[in-house]
């Protein structure tokens, strides 16, 4: 039986990022339709279109110090660029090319890759939590009155990067760009989320570090 109260993720979502003035009568508009028979998918994509589009409107409202903002955190994130850093730019680490190995590999290769892996993942996700909530501060220092449509726009663009280098490195170097080992697929992909946590450290270290991880933000966006 399909509930009348919509799904609470979004509605909280809504309540914490959207920035419209209106923010409560678009909600109670929502949930009223979504009582009167929409679908849980029309509701998400109602709540998405809203934080969306009042953040927008927020950060073109103030377009100079938005751009001064983006610049201060990509500068933060290049500086950070370095070796341990390839899971944040440039998709996944361990972009091995096995072609130039000059030794032969052994049958338990995939103990001591998923160890690396572990590793290297874990302490990229550390630094990338330090500099992406270091970024996220600086980036909603800009606006501290409007600190909510400037972190998203961040997080937004970054992720965009994010899944540009992906993207890139698949049609570069195939699936081994993202670390799935030919011939290997399975194994390979056991150890994929970990590759992924370091992005996930450093978004959530933007949301901590820019404040928006703090009850609700109505007040960070007017």
């Amino acid at each position: 039986m399909r509930s009348d109260q919509p799904p609470a993720v979004a509605t909280w979502l809504l309540k914490q990022f959207g920035c419209s003035p209106q923010n409560e009568a678009i909600l109670g508009d929502l949930i009223e339709q979504y009582r009167n028979g929409r679908h849980s998918l029309w509701y998400w994509r109602q709540i998405v279109t809203a934080i969306a589009v009042s953040s927008f409107r927020e950060v073109w409202r103030q377009k100079t110090r938005t751009l001064a903002a983006l610049s201060a955190g990509w500068i933060i994130f290049a500086f950070y660029r370095s070796p341990l850093d390839r899971p944040l730019f440039q998709s996944i680490s361990l972009q091995i090319n096995f072609a130039s190995m000059q030794f032969q590999i052994p049958p338990n290769w995939w103990i001591y890759y998923g160890m690396y892996v572990l590793l290297l993942s874990f302490i990229s996700a550390i630094m990338g939590l330090i500099v992406g909530a270091f970024s996220g501060w600086i980036v909603a220092k800009f606006q501290p009155s409007h600190r909510v449509p400037i972190v998203l726009m961040f997080v937004t663009f970054l992720c965009g990067y994010w899944l540009f280098s992906l993207s890139f490195s698949i049609v570069k170097s195939g699936l081994i760009g993202v670390g799935i080992v030919p011939g290997h697929e399975i194994r390979s992909l056991l150890f994929l989320p970990f590759s992924v946590l370091p992005w996930v450290a450093s978004i959530v270290g933007i949301f901590w570090g820019g404040g928006l991880l703090e009850g609700h933000q109505a007040s960070s966006c007017t």
